[in-house]
């Protein structure tokens, strides 16, 4: 259970510890228990999201235990709740007035992108600008640098829907402000088949034989399902912008997790709980 655990904050961390013991594509269970859960961050927010729309196409639905109050008023207000209406159930049950009542707020905190579905690139432009809007007021990037990153994140977004049959994305932002300064970080998932299957599609990338093989090729330039020196840049891009202004990113698919802190500019190998699709997380910090 995840308060034998001792995890009071869920993030990309730590979901990790959480999915060892409660792994419902392992263990059979349907319930996960966040008992203990005082902090949720968008790295454990939207791959929770993702989890509960896998299970939903095998026909199974996601119970979540939560009691802390301040984490109830999160999921809602972070359209986690929305997001996963008539696939999972809570305990206790999420009174539907306040539910509504925070979806009614959805799009009025300029510093939150609520965990928004990615079937299509339709929500994309207003959610970049979005994100570029915090950049640069925000965290103080200059103009140039703030475009540059909302592409980035565009390019990883489009891969959610681009390169999965039948399943989708999710993404979802927050910008913080504690002692260590301001910062942000996003969050893109998906319940697709993986890194290394996606990749495998093409012929060049035969090469790949494990899980960790796959996310390495994934973040060189130009590797992608496809036979064209176009694609294959999202990732690619995102770790240079990363190592530009100091952020980290982590990766995972399969049975794989790469963290990648840019002061060191190297990445951490981790095994990872097996659980459908990709999850990208990485956090930029204030400029000022």
């Amino acid at each position: 259970m995840a308060a034998s655990l001792g995890i009071t904050k869920l993030g990309s961390d730590t979901l990790d510890q959480l999915l060892r013991r409660q792994n419902p594509f392992t263990n059979g269970s349907d319930t996960l228990d966040l008992c203990e859960v005082k902090f949720i961050s968008p790295g454990g927010l939207v791959p929770l999201a993702a989890i509960c729309h896998a299970l939903a196409r095998r026909r199974r639905s996601l119970n979540i235990v939560v009691t802390n109050e301040a984490v109830r008023g999160y999921l809602m207000r972070s359209g986690f709740v929305a997001a996963v209406k008539n696939i999972a159930s809570f305990e206790p049950a999420i009174p539907r007035l306040a539910s509504v009542l925070s979806d009614l707020r959805r799009g009025s905190n300029p510093l939150l992108i609520e965990l928004t579905k990615l079937e299509s690139g339709s929500r994309l432009p207003m959610l970049l600008d979005q994100i570029v809007w915090v950049l640069r007021h925000r965290l103080k990037y200059k103009k140039y640098d703030a475009f540059d990153i909302a592409t980035a994140v565009s390019e990883i977004c489009q891969n959610t829907f681009d390169h999965n049959d039948q399943t989708y994305g999710f993404v979802a932002m927050q910008a913080y402000t504690q002692q260590q300064g301001k910062f942000i970080e996003i969050a893109v998932a998906d319940h697709g088949v993986g890194l290394a299957e996606t990749l495998r599609r093409n012929p060049k990338n035969n090469h790949i034989r494990n899980d960790f093989d796959a996310i390495h090729s994934a973040t060189r330039l130009g590797t992608s399902e496809h036979d064209d020196p176009t694609r294959g840049t999202g990732l690619y891009h995102l770790l240079e912008i990363a190592y530009r202004h100091g952020g980290s990113v982590q990766i995972r698919s399969g049975l794989a997790t790469v963290r990648y802190r840019m002061d060191k500019k190297q990445g951490w190998r981790f095994s990872a709980v097996p659980i459908p699709g990709v999850h990208i997380s990485f956090s930029l910090q204030s400029k000022s």
